[in-house]
């Protein structure tokens, strides 16, 4: 576990990146009415890496260090290209609200990868993360009826948009468990070229290249890649190397109270007195896990302080 600093650090990182993923859902909303959600998903890697290697450069990282064919970051491109894909194509049949199903999905596929895959305990974490799901899973709900949520129009949406959920947590995962030999940049820039790698195929057969299109939808398209992906996922990255994972997704879910906000006053999309409480929730139970981190480190610091000053 890193010092109580630099997890305060990371916190506030992940913040930042859930105050940039609430812009998303609306985005690619306005860009589906003349892009394709597969060519959606090819510019937010493509764009993203190209962030992510100007930025390398800048730093003058060793590209030697950048490793392609490791299982984990063919994983996280797997994991990242899937997370689009699916995200853009169960957007497009689902109003922006029910994106919320993600979250829900993602960060209990983030707490078993975690306590599976990298040996990270929830402990008193479980309060906050429990208030959250719920309140996202309220969100989600919406007092609809069975019926229909599982409707046609609606079950595909949100059957694509929980799988998304899904390959967004192994992408998380292999940032965090890569995170350990590489710096932020030299996991991102592989995943992110191999993303575009699988990206391309569908954005390729879908005609995204072969359409012209006007200048607010670059505009819109650029702010997607690199500003909402590539300077998103710069923060995500230290975010996820000083803090444990499962307070890392539960951060970044916090995204869900933007959403609805931008969901209501610029696509003026209902957002009724249930999803409002689902985001009060979900708030409350990122409070509660923040809390809990900033305790652990702080004892986790002051156990290992005797042990430093003995040393010395």
């Amino acid at each position: 576990m890193t010092n109580s600093r630099d997890n305060a650090i990371g916190i506030a990182l992940l913040f930042f990146v859930a105050l940039c993923w609430g812009f998303v859902a609306s985005t690619v909303k306005q860009l589906t009415a003349t892009v394709d959600p597969y060519t959606i998903s090819f510019f937010r890697v493509f764009l993203g890496v190209l962030v992510f290697a100007a930025v390398f450069a800048l730093r003058k990282g060793s590209w030697r260090r950048i490793r392609w064919l490791l299982p984990w970051v063919i994983l996280g491109a797997l994991g990242r290209a899937g997370n689009y894909l699916l995200y853009n194509a169960g957007l497009v049949q689902a109003p922006t609200n029910a994106v919320a199903i993600l979250a829900p999905v993602q960060t209990i596929s983030m707490a078993i990868l975690a306590k599976w895959i990298i040996g990270e305990g929830i402990g008193r974490k479980w309060v906050g993360l429990v208030i959250s799901v719920g309140g996202l899973i309220l969100i989600w709900w919406n007092g609809q009826a069975l019926s229909t949520l599982l409707a046609p129009e609606h079950f595909w949406g949100n059957a694509l948009l929980a799988l998304a959920g899904v390959s967004s947590a192994v992408q998380f995962c292999s940032q965090k468990v890569l995170s350990s030999r590489f710096s932020s940049l030299e996991i991102l820039i592989p995943v992110f070229a191999l993303s575009s790698a699988i990206t391309f195929p569908f954005a390729w057969n879908a005609g995204g290249f072969s359409r012209s299109y006007s200048a607010g939808t670059w505009a819109l398209l650029l702010f997607l890649g690199l500003v909402i992906t590539g300077g998103s996922f710069m923060a995500l990255g230290e975010g996820y190397r000083r803090c444990s994972a499962s307070t890392a997704v539960v951060i970044t879910d916090s995204t869900i109270f933007m959403t609805l906000m931008i969901s209501r006053y610029v696509l003026h999309e209902s957002v009724s007195a249930m999803m409002v409480l689902g985001a009060v929730l979900g708030l409350l139970g990122t409070v509660a896990i923040v809390w809990a981190e900033r305790h652990q480190v702080r004892q986790q610091s002051a156990a290992a302080q005797p042990g430093q000053a003995a040393s010395t």
